[in-house]
């Protein structure tokens, strides 16, 4: 076989143009050349690119060929040398470059800003900092000892969040270098073992403790107080009394979620807690006074939200309804713990006395606090979500909270500020 000139390489047509040994020249329909190298290894054909003609011209495409038949000749295939070469020239991420990515891709699998915000503290610089720049194959198991060893007792809370978010940037760590680095990571240095080798014991058990509630006797005077106040914060609390359902919910509620001719709200499964275990929203059925104010609400529609923000665009903020209760303290405060009000304690207000008051069937009560009732194959069967019964129930609960004045009742004529 005739080897190429220059000028053939310029000159030639479509088609593959050899110039021995497995060197050739391929030219495109569009006139596009590039150089291609052609061999055999353990019995298996593969076809190596050399670059494109005119950046490489024939003298340095056979003095490339013939490097790669070197290695061929060793029983080295260069296409795989060349990929190690290219992921040992790139430059070794660094824990904080892993800690964006699994950041990143946390934040994407959950709707609560709380555990978004968690993540990016934790894996950031408050509580991982030391680690941050350091390239990820280095850190040692004592390195890491080192970060977790402040909190681990006296922040148990921080410690059972921090330790696994380290561990699962190592993990991620070692399949990004692996694949992309062709570095092998011997062992995660958040190893549980190893940790446990330098003293390291499970952190202190959480004690969680309930969210401070009022007693339920205390209702009525309570909605009294909080009527007494002008401002969307006051109105949505004493929506979320009466409709019994989480304060998230609450305050991402929407317009369209709303039937006011029917009296029912339907949560969205995406505002919901328990979302991965339904199949659609959770219908709310909405008691005289709760219609009352959403209608007042709407006479000021300015966002899509019912209980807007400071913010536009922007729902009420859970700090608003938290400042809320601050200004109404310090009387009203959980009598067991001494502990300020919080805004899901009236889910635990509601659930007393539902069970220590109402006379309503236990399924109905555990459905009016959205929890899934019944074992799987009951709920397989089961067709309804009794709402009617629960509105009877919310009704009940409505009449129980209300103040024994009518003078304490607003009647939403002013403008909410």
């Amino acid at each position: 076989m005739a080897r190429l000139t220059d000028r053939t390489v310029k000159t030639a047509g479509a088609g593959r143009h050899g110039d021995g040994n497995g060197l050739q020249l391929v030219v495109s329909k569009a006139g596009r050349r590039t150089w291609v190298l052609r061999y055999q290894l353990n019995g298996v054909r593969r076809d190596m690119g050399l670059g494109s003609y005119p950046s490489v011209g024939l003298s340095d495409a056979r003095i490339a060929a013939a490097d790669a038949r070197k290695l061929i000749a060793q029983s080295i295939d260069p296409l795989s040398a060349r990929e190690a070469s290219r992921k040992a020239d790139r430059p070794i991420p660094t824990f904080g470059d892993i800690a964006k990515l699994v950041v990143a891709d946390a934040q994407s699998k959950t709707a609560n800003p709380k555990v978004a915000y968690q993540w990016a503290r934790h894996l950031g610089s408050a509580y991982s900092g030391p680690l941050l720049d350091r390239p990820v194959n280095e850190i040692t198991t004592m390195d890491v000892a080192a970060v977790l060893r402040p909190v681990w007792r006296s922040k148990p809370e921080v410690a059972r969040k921090l330790y696994p978010a380290i561990r699962r940037v190592f993990e991620h760590a070692r399949i990004l270098l692996r694949d992309q680095h062709g570095i092998a990571m011997p062992d995660n240095p958040a190893r549980w073992d190893d940790l446990k080798a330098v003293g390291f014991e499970a952190p202190a058990k959480l004690s969680r403790g309930n969210h401070p509630s009022l007693p339920y006797n205390q209702m009525p005077a309570f909605i009294a107080a909080l009527r007494a106040r002008d401002g969307i914060a006051a109105r949505a609390l004493e929506f979320l009394i009466l409709t019994n359902v989480r304060t998230d919910a609450v305050l991402k509620a929407a317009w369209d979620e709303f039937d006011l001719d029917q009296s029912v709200w339907t949560v969205p499964l995406a505002n919901l807690k328990d979302r991965k275990h339904r199949k659609e929203g959770f219908r709310v059925p909405l008691v005289e006074r709760a219609v009352e104010i959403i209608r007042h609400m709407q006479e000021g529609r300015i966002s899509r939200f019912v209980f807007p923000g400071r913010a536009p665009g922007e729902p009420l903020s859970d700090r608003a309804l938290l400042a809320r209760l601050k200004r109404m303290n310090p009387r009203w405060t959980d009598p067991v713990s001494g502990r300020p009000i919080t805004a899901h304690g009236f889910r635990a207000t509601f659930r007393t006395w539902a069970e220590e008051v109402a006379t309503f069937p236990h399924a109905v009560i555990e459905q009016a606090m959205g929890h899934q009732v019944g074992t799987q194959v009951e709920r397989a069967y089961r067709r309804t979500d009794v709402l009617d019964k629960r509105r009877q129930l919310m009704h009940t609960w409505a009449q129980y909270c209300e103040p024994e004045s009518a003078s304490n009742v607003v009647q939403l004529t002013r403008a909410i500020s």
